[in-house]
């Protein structure tokens, strides 16, 4: 019983730990690279698919 709550405890702070993580890189490279309008819209932003692009020679 107490391996299995030990493990628990592990398990549930490696998660914790790698959530935090990516959280704190996400922050980062987003405010290294995002311009600065993106960075003050909180709202839904239009997004465009640009299909296959011909390259004429």
């Amino acid at each position: 019983m107490i391996y299995r709550l030990m493990m628990t405890t592990l398990v549930v702070g490696l998660a914790g730990v790698a959530v935090g993580m990516m959280d704190s890189t996400f922050k980062h490279y987003y405010s290294k690279y995002a311009e600065y309008e993106d960075m003050k819209k909180t709202g839904i932003q239009e997004v465009t698919f640009v299909g296959e692009v011909e390259v004429v020679e």
